[in-house]
């Protein structure tokens, strides 16, 4: 029996990682842009009962814009869409709502992880001893912290690299890197749809964050405000070949960034003027989609002789359906394993299979799976 689960998130200003938003003041008016994850969609019921409590905690909603794809000024809905989800007030709010019912300490580095073989539990950097460990972690971080942990086995599968198109040879886990341009423009450019998937080299996605959340902004009293604020998110190509470190970007390249994804937006939405831009932000996500998912079949990693489990969409698929499954996949073996129910490892070999994904995320649908809010 699982007695106390504690969480160590190195998030500043919330947990969520890709699953969250940032709040700006423009204009003396508080702004809500979602600058990673953007929307999401649901085709599995274990999902779809998570979806249906996030909803009864108010952290979630339909997004009940147009949603297509994109070319040249030339939009088509996506019809292959049932229904997209996303949080009430930002991406953010399904996290937090998450993050609530569970024991979160943040902010914290880990930087030490050990196997003790003669107690068989972990030691976890400066707060004591566990009996498992579970890394909810990709990219350089987690190489790094499980390289001398004593499991190499499940560190062989954390081993990545980063690039935008996928090497079938290379059996590592291969994550892209985006950029993200968060604007604002001082009048509402009056576009068809909310959220688009771009044909274009430099930009593959594009949205409109003051339609998404138009009802979740409480105006300030006596001020008219008029901005309309969108998310630009780069492609594959583009996030590799202005790679710069995400913790220091040097204002040069900042400048390009902004220059060459909003000249991108224009073409992309038709436009040779666009209204006055009050605010400008970019991001580098260095490790922001999977492009490839472990070929194992299972939607996480357990290492039953080291009590060592790992999850991740890149287990699974890369979305937020694929990190929730992989999540609970995982809390069920670590649950039957503890029990004495089972003593089986997934498979821990290294073999990757290509990622069913546009250059944002999976977007999985059935059918079937229609979420009709109780009234």
């Amino acid at each position: 029996m699982i007695e106390i689960v504690v969480h160590f998130l190195t998030g500043k200003r919330a947990a969520g990682g890709r699953c969250s938003s940032r709040k700006t003041m423009i204009n003396g008016q508080l702004h809500t842009f979602d600058h990673s994850c953007q929307y999401f969609t649901v085709s599995d019921r274990r999902f779809a009962n998570i979806v249906s409590f996030l909803h009864n905690k108010n952290a979630v909603k339909i997004w009940t814009g147009k949603i297509g794809h994109l070319k040249s000024g030339k939009f088509h809905e996506d019809s292959n869409i049932t229904q997209a989800f996303i949080g009430t007030d930002g991406m953010q709010t399904v996290a937090d709502c998450l993050a609530s019912n569970a024991n979160v300490q943040r902010p914290v580095w880990i930087s030490e992880v050990f196997w003790e073989e003669g107690s068989r539990k972990w030691k976890v950097d400066r707060f004591g001893f566990y009996d498992y460990l579970i890394i909810a972690h990709n990219g350089k971080c987690a190489d790094k912290l499980m390289s001398s942990a004593g499991a190499p086995e499940v560190h062989s599968l954390l081993r990545v690299r980063f690039n935008d198109v996928l090497n079938p040879r290379d059996q590592r886990m291969h994550l892209c890197s985006l950029w993200v341009l968060l604007i604002a423009f001082e009048t509402p450019l009056k576009l068809c749809f909310e959220g688009a998937h771009i044909d274009h080299d430099d930009i593959s996605w594009i949205s409109n964050n003051t339609a998404k959340y138009r009802n979740a902004r409480e105006p300030v009293a006596g001020k008219k405000d008029s901005t309309e604020c969108w998310t630009i998110i780069s492609t594959k190509a583009f996030g590799k070949n202005f790679k710069v470190p995400q913790e220091n970007i040097p204002p040069s390249t900042e400048k390009v960034v902004t220059e060459r994804l909003l000249t991108a937006f224009k073409a992309a939405t038709g436009r040779k003027e666009v209204p006055r831009v009050c605010y400008t932000r970019v991001q580098l996500w260095g490790a922001a989609v999977p492009i490839n998912v472990l070929g194992s079949g299972a939607d996480c990693v357990f290492d039953c002789r080291h009590h060592l489990g790992v999850c991740g969409d890149w287990l699974s698929s890369p979305c937020i359906q694929g990190a929730a499954i992989s999540g609970l996949s995982l809390a069920e073996k670590i649950q039957q394993h503890s029990a004495g129910q089972s003593a089986t490892s997934t498979r821990l070999h290294p073999t990757f299979t290509a990622a069913t994904t546009s250059a944002i995320g999976s977007f999985p649908t059935d059918k079937s799976l229609i979420f009709t809010p109780k009234s």
